[in-house]
């Protein structure tokens, strides 16, 4: 009989046992879908950078109409300060904080009014600009910056944050320049690399193109810098934006132009009439962009967007895959 008792207490224990089990699992399962549903909502923001400059507060405009185009419920409004080295007096830190904290409550207060009712997150970090970006743009479904031109001994020796951001960042990047008026009548132009006229980098352009023309209700046209084979860069652009026309609907328009010219002074001359100009890109071995995307940071006169091939940013509208 004890036997007996023992046995059933034993029963009971294991039953126990794995309800315990049972309740660990879903309570886990429960906290990483929680985890997984922020991490989803994360990859929604935009993220634009600040630091006070005309270039930055036009990036700030430029992301809060695209959040409203998308119906994004915000925008992060990021201010990096890399301060005085740790050696220097503690006062001087602090006041360089205070000062970077000042020029983001401006940055997040212009969002603010030009986004009515919905939420600005101030992000405040000390480091270097170029590696916090891009670590803020693993969670990001853009990060949009402003850039400042930088010629000699100090471009060689601090480099280009936006261009950096552009070859390093895990989302598409938006590099405005000065303040933009009206939208010009070309719309958002797409560049296709005559070198790879077809495939992931192509694919990734015209899908983040579709995306922007399509909320902003402009004109999309693809272009093909090509040198005297202008029939075979016809075939070669009709065979990418064909598939595009028929997932689209007309929405947007999407048209086509082969030009006769290198890639860069083409697209440099297409960006006097565009909104913006989306490129793609290929990481090289040393992760940097090619010469012709580095130009158009330089050198364009409307906003320019910078697209991987790996389309691991978050795609909210109804465009159908193939």
């Amino acid at each position: 009989m004890a036997f007996a008792r023992r046995r059933r207490r034993g029963r009971g224990d294991l039953l126990v046992a794995w309800v315990l089990v049972a309740w660990v699992l879903v309570a886990w399962g429960a906290l990483c879908a929680r985890g997984a549903g922020r991490v989803s909502e994360m990859k929604q923001e935009i993220v634009v950078a600040y630091d006070g400059t005309r270039q930055s507060r036009a990036a700030i405009e430029w992301a809060a109409a695209e959040c409203r185009a998308r119906h994004r419920a915000g925008v992060t409004v990021c201010q990096v300060w890399d301060g005085p080295y740790p050696e220097r007096a503690e006062a001087v830190a602090a006041e360089e904080r205070r000062l970077a904290g000042l020029r983001l409550f401006e940055g997040v207060r212009l969002a603010e009014r030009l986004l009515p009712g919905r939420e600005v997150r101030p992000v405040l970090v000390r480091g270097d600009p170029k590696d916090t970006l891009v670590g803020l743009s693993r969670n990001a479904a853009m990060l949009v910056l402003g850039h400042r031109s930088v010629h000699g001994l100090a471009r060689l020796l601090r480099g280009s944050v936006s261009a950096y951001a552009a070859a390093h960042a895990a989302c598409p990047v938006v590099v405005v320049g000065a303040p933009a008026s009206a939208p010009p009548a070309g719309g958002v132009v797409v560049g296709i690399d005559a070198a790879r006229p077809v495939g992931p980098e192509a694919d990734s352009a015209l899908r983040f193109a579709v995306e922007v023309a399509r909320g902003r209700s402009l004109p999309l046209t693809a272009v093909y810098a090509t040198r005297g084979r202008e029939p075979e860069g016809e075939r070669a652009l009709a065979r990418i934006v064909e598939p595009w026309r028929l997932r689209c609907r007309a929405r947007p328009a999407i048209g086509t132009r082969v030009v006769e010219a290198p890639a860069l002074p083409a697209l440099v001359a297409c960006a006097r009439e565009a909104w913006l100009l989306v490129v793609g890109t290929h990481r090289t071995g040393a992760g940097l962009l090619g010469s012709v995307g580095q130009g158009l940071l330089r050198r364009a006169a409307c906003p320019v967007a910078v697209v991987h091939p790996v389309p691991v940013w978050p795609i909210p509208c109804d465009i159908p895959t193939i």
